[in-house]
């Protein structure tokens, strides 16, 4: 059996004996500030990660929640959305379209009593949706490059005798784009619901719950693209093309959309009355 001698325990550098500690008494501290200071790019741009939509969805769902034993009466029920997944891919039918798919879950916490008296039972459901929509986007994802995987262009080669192609020897050219994903970030959500109870017994007591709610997502579309650092939004350009570019697209340069801390506001003054 190997002995355990203590020696060469730790992994890396050991931390280092443990002295005395004296009494602090007081301590001074000063700052300053200065402004930042960036590196003087020759190509002023960088990869950061670019807001393409602010998005409001709403969904839709219909659940059945089986109790596991008959309740008299709900005392309290939490409930947490999460989702499990969110993809986005560019539309190739509208290019300032991106083409969701959505799923997530409504956690739910149900606390419960059975009798007049007695103990809080809990019990904990997940319910999951899946949906799919189509959302505008204000900036708009690069360009998607698609690869080709199969051969394009074949490389043959003369055989020996010059009368035809060797086929002991061939070669190809295939090509792949690696495109940035867009990806998703929740800011907030909100759970309105009806419950329904169902399924009572003889003493009154349900065991089925009929949910019908309303889930609302507030999240971010973003996409890593590189940035010209050098250009600001509805700024002039020198170019003519540029110019006609922007006013092809139908933005107002002048008008200042909605922001989505506007939009989760207004929702709570209404929810509010």
């Amino acid at each position: 059996m190997k002995r355990n001698t203590g020696c060469n325990s730790h992994h890396g550098c050991p931390p280092s004996l443990q002295c005395d500690e004296a009494k602090t008494i007081r301590v001074d501290c000063d700052s300053d500030s200065f402004y930042p200071n960036g590196n003087s790019l020759k190509y002023p741009v960088a990869d950061i990660p670019v807001v393409l939509s602010e998005v409001e969805l709403q969904v839709e769902v219909e659940s059945d929640i089986y109790l596991p034993t008959a309740a008299k009466e709900i005392k309290h029920m939490r409930r947490n959305v999460s989702l499990t997944q969110c993809k986005a891919i560019r539309s190739k039918m509208d290019y300032k379209k991106v083409k969701l798919y959505i799923s997530g879950i409504v956690h739910k916490n149900i606390q419960y009593v059975e009798q007049c008296s007695g103990i809080l039972r809990d019990y904990s459901v997940d319910v999951p949706f899946t949906c799919s929509q189509s959302v505008h986007v204000h900036n708009y994802p690069d360009y998607e490059h698609l690869s080709q995987k199969n051969a394009v262009y074949e490389r043959r080669f003369i055989d020996k005798k010059g009368h035809g192609a060797d086929r002991c020897t061939s070669g190809a050219f295939t090509y792949e784009y690696y495109n940035e994903p867009i990806e998703c970030k929740l800011l907030a959500s909100f759970v309105n619901d009806l419950d329904l109870y169902k399924d009572f017994d003889n003493w009154g007591r349900f065991s089925k719950i009929t949910e019908k709610a309303e889930v609302g997502l507030f999240f971010k579309l973003l996409q890593k693209q590189q940035v010209d650092l050098g250009c600001t939004y509805g700024e002039e350009s020198s170019s003519s093309s540029s110019s006609s570019s922007s006013s092809d697209s139908g933005y107002d340069m002048g008008y200042k959309p909605k922001s989505m801390k506007d939009r989760m506001s207004e929702l709570h003054k209404n929810y509010e009355g």
